[in-house]
């Protein structure tokens, strides 16, 4: 082992703690401090001359700990607003295979008496492919209420064509 591994690991032995608990404070996460901790290290290894005189060591390692943290986090908001943003997109419009439901005889029937929100639903789900939970918060109805609407309408559409339980 070089002089400077060896610089390395003590730094690392004295220092760690320390740096753990600062990423942790900034970071709220005991894994993502853990990661950090050992990112820190390796960046800290990338400047040997910095680690060199153990009085000089200290703030530059703290210095490279907090700049990794508040990187981190910068980055981490940077994508959940990227996320958000894509959520706000509106959805392509459906190719509307929902619509043979809502056309002929059957479909009058079929959704004759219907509520608009179990229209909206049954269209949401069928004619859009939309997971329930996803329905429910476009509507700003619960999961549960679509489950229920969606099991009424089926239970109608049995009895419209004569079949009761499958």
């Amino acid at each position: 082992m070089s002089d400077e591994q060896r610089e390395l690991v003590r730094l690392y032995e004295e220092l760690g703690p320390v740096v753990y608990r600062r990423c942790l404070r900034l970071l709220a996460d005991r894994e993502a401090a853990r990661d950090a901790t050992q990112e820190v290290f390796v960046k800290v290894l990338q400047h040997p001359e910095r680690s060199k005189d153990p009085v000089a060591a200290v703030p530059f390692v703290f210095a490279v700990a907090t700049n990794h943290c508040l990187n981190h986090l910068r980055d981490g908001r940077r994508q959940a607003l990227k996320l958000q943003a894509e959520a706000r997109e509106p959805a392509p419009a459906p190719a509307a295979p929902a619509e043979p439901l809502l056309q002929g005889a059957l479909g009058g029937q079929l959704f004759e008496g219907v509520d608009d929100t179990t229209r909206a639903i049954v269209e949401g789900v069928f004619g859009r492919d939309l997971e329930r939970q996803e329905v429910a918060a476009e509507l700003g109805v619960s999961r549960k209420t679509v489950t229920r609407k969606l099991e009424r309408f089926f239970e109608r559409a049995r009895e419209l064509l004569g079949g009761g339980e499958p």
